[in-house]
């Protein structure tokens, strides 16, 4: 095979060993920059009466020498005025046996001859390659000629942008995949890269979705399914949000994120990087966190990327049962304690809680709103839904106030024994409601106050987002009521913002994980409802569903049809019979079947063909190692850890780039009782978020003021 010394020249090489008419040598020299002439030609194009070539799909026999091409390269051939590019597919051995027997037989005689005499039967191997994209001499022109008989090459990184689409996009390119190919990969001067063990490097291109049919307006949505636990869709699914923050950044525009915590400590670290302090390393290494390898951080390089955690991270959990806040008074006042470890989440350590974990909790206001999700289908018919309507009216918002009206009702029957209905709501009726509102506080457990509750200065979980803000709703120890109603809810009041323009930002993504659960095919209610509107409408009005489930065929069907993106990792035989799979070669299922962790197949809106890629570690460490590493830090404390970092910390997400150094804050914090240096921690966060974060409050300065006071108490 020829090596790079000269392109005429290796031009020349190619069509003469190839055996190629001289119009095939045009074509290789005007599309060079698609084609790997380095490696050389690794099959050819072959079509027959029964298989000929399609401008859709086509076979291709590969070169003995080309032992490294296989499922899902890309490859290029050329028609009589156009490269075309396609992906490889199904892979089919042939001879010239009739049957298996013909082989049996004839292996059977070649063992009598001498072992000199013995002859190879000749083979070929044929694939199948999808097309992805043509590009013909003339750009004004569109061709879908088939490929004619003749070589056939690896695609380099620019054929791969091309069949992708790239220069069509509208919106900004945003880094999904990364692209392995069979071809070595090469240095400036055509030499082989290889690695630490002599292996040849294969070449590695990015895989790219255009943000205007991932984000909308053009299209929208994005979808993951396989299996839990092997198809890392959670990973993915970070790191695809993590890269269309940074691409949004870059081009200007704003951006935020809100996902569903379903699964123990899966999203509640986000803010930590995955790539450890060296003070965390030792630590890191404890809890099984790897950190980003060599070829992670590699691979953000060529995708434009920086690893780095979510700055603007905020976790949303309600209170654990039996643990909701008392009212003092007429109602509950969230903004003037800590409640650390009554809510129901894993992030309980009140360093990596301060500023970063919220309650929530409502009146009975909200339910009222929801009856359907309150009372069972069947249990909340006319009568009741006409009392509950009732309440709605008379403006009763507390449990409280529930009482205090069912106790006027009872007054009114007591007065007179024979009356039979209160504003015609019958006795019953009313007896009904009351035994149902009755079991309402142990229903909805730490999610439901008895009084009004009042949030002061703090962040509610469906306020107006900022740029870069990721939110994490953690319901993963909650009961199956109160998941669905915060789910509910939540996802409701952002759809209602995005409709009113009140959003806070220009694009906001929503990730709901198990989504079978929530919008399940065939299925009814107010949740499936409001999911559907957002897939058919949301692009229009910037909200982006990305949804997770283990089983694709289980979600509605009018969800999945307005899916612009769709990711598949492993996925088990007895889902991959389902119609859902249907455009999907054998071959392609086949693959899904064994697919290992950190390896996706990717359809988008403007590919032709889905293609498999990879992807790096996320940016941030794993749930479980997150949870090992810091929950407790308050308590114990981390090895090389200060007790004033909870501080810095604090100052870093108020003050961003203006925060002061690490080292300057451990100094100015030295001696101070790790409670006292906790109750300034909050107290300063409170006083912040009370002024709106106006600029004119300056954080260091107040911890210092603190810091001085504390030291003058103890003096």
């Amino acid at each position: 095979m020829a090596t790079m010394y000269d392109e005429r020249g290796l031009l020349a090489e190619l069509v003469g060993e190839g055996g190629e008419t001289e119009a095939t040598g045009r074509l290789l020299e005007r599309f060079a920059e698609l084609v790997d002439l380095a490696t050389g030609p690794v099959g050819r194009v072959v079509g027959s009466e029964r298989e000929p070539a399609g401008s859709h799909q086509f076979c291709i026999w590969a070169a003995d020498e080309a032992l490294s091409l296989d499922v899902g390269h890309v490859v290029v051939a050329f028609s009589e005025e156009a490269a075309v590019v396609g992906v490889v597919d199904e892979p089919r051995r042939f001879s010239d046996l009739q049957t298996f027997l013909d082989d049996y037989f004839d292996r059977h005689g070649a063992e009598a001859l001498a072992a000199e005499l013995a002859t190879r039967r000749p083979e070929i191997l044929v694939f199948t390659v999808n097309v992805l994209a043509t590009k013909h001499l003339r750009a004004d022109v569109t061709s879908h000629r088939p490929p004619v008989s003749g070589a056939v090459y690896f695609a380099t990184p620019a054929a791969i942008e091309f069949a992708l689409g790239r220069a069509d996009f509208s919106g900004v390119a945003i880094p999904a995949l990364m692209h392995t190919n069979g071809n070595a990969a090469r240095d400036a001067e055509g030499t082989e890269r290889r690695d630490e063990r002599g292996e040849v490097v294969f070449q590695r291109a990015p895989i790219w979705v255009d943000g205007d049919y991932l984000l909308g307006p053009e299209a929208g949505h994005a979808n993951w399914t396989g299996q839990s636990g092997l198809a890392t869709k959670t990973s993915h699914a970070l790191f695809l949000t993590s890269a269309v923050f940074q691409k949004m950044r870059e081009r200007g525009e704003t951006v935020a994120a809100l996902m569903f915590n379903v699964k123990g400590p899966d999203l509640l670290w986000l803010d930590k990087p995955a790539q450890p302090e060296p003070e965390l390393a030792a630590a890191y290494v404890a809890a099984g966190a790897r950190g980003l390898r060599p070829e992670d951080e590699e691979a953000y390089r060529a995708l434009g990327l920086t690893p780095k955690p979510f700055a603007n991270f905020r976790i949303f959990a309600p209170f654990k049962p039996g643990q909701a806040p008392e009212a003092k008074g007429r109602a509950v006042y969230l903004d003037r304690e800590r409640y650390g470890p009554a809510l129901n989440t894993l992030r309980t350590a009140a360093r990596e809680a301060d500023g970063v974990v919220f309650p929530i909790l409502w009146p009975l206001e909200p339910l009222l709103r929801m009856p359907h999700k309150v009372f069972d289908r069947g249990d909340f018919d006319d009568k009741l839904a006409g009392f509950v309507y009732e309440l709605r009216s008379r403006n009763v918002a507390s449990m409280d106030q529930l009482e205090t009206t069912f106790a006027e009702i009872a007054a009114y029957f007591d007065e007179d024994p024979s009356r039979g209905a209160w504003h015609d709501h019958h006795k019953f009726t009313i007896n009904k409601a009351r035994n149902r509102f009755n079991h309402l506080p142990e229903k909805f457990g730490g999610l439901l106050s008895r009084s009004l509750v009042e949030y002061g200065s703090l962040p509610r979980v469906e306020a107006p987002f900022a740029d870069q803000e990721l939110r994490v709703v953690d319901i993963a120890n909650c009961n199956t009521d109160v998941q669905e109603m915060v789910v509910s809810s939540v996802i409701r009041e952002v759809w209602r913002r995005a409709e009113r323009e009140e959003l806070g930002v220009g694009k906001v993504i929503i990730f709901v994980d198990e989504l079978n659960k929530y919008a399940p095919g065939g299925g009814q209610g107010g949740l499936r409802d409001t999911l559907v509107d957002i897939a058919a409408r949301g692009r229009h009005l910037n909200v982006v569903l990305c949804g997770a489930q283990q089983f694709r065929s289980k979600v509605d069907d009018e969800i999945l049809g307005n899916c612009g993106t769709s990711f598949y990792g492993r996925v088990g035989d007895e889902e991959l019979t389902n119609a859902a799979y249907r455009s999907l070669s054998e071959t392609v299922k086949a693959e899904l079947l064994g697919l290992p962790k950190g390896r996706l197949l990717v359809r988008h809106a403007h590919f032709r063909a889905p293609l498999f890629g990879t992807f790096p570690f996320p940016p941030t460490i794993p749930g479980m190692a997150g949870q090992r590493v810091f929950h407790g830090a308050d308590r114990a404390g981390l090895p090389g850890s200060h007790p004033g970092d909870g501080i810095f910390k604090m100052l870093q997400r108020l003050m961003g780039d203006r925060a002061p150094r690490k080292a300057d804050v451990r100094t100015a914090t030295d001696g101070i009782d790790p409670q006292h240096l906790d109750a300034i921690c909050f107290q300063v966060e409170r006083t912040f978020q009370a002024s709106n974060g106006n600029g004119r409050s300056d954080p260091w300065y107040m911890v210092r003021t603190a810091l001085g006071q504390a030291r003058a108490r103890v003096g």
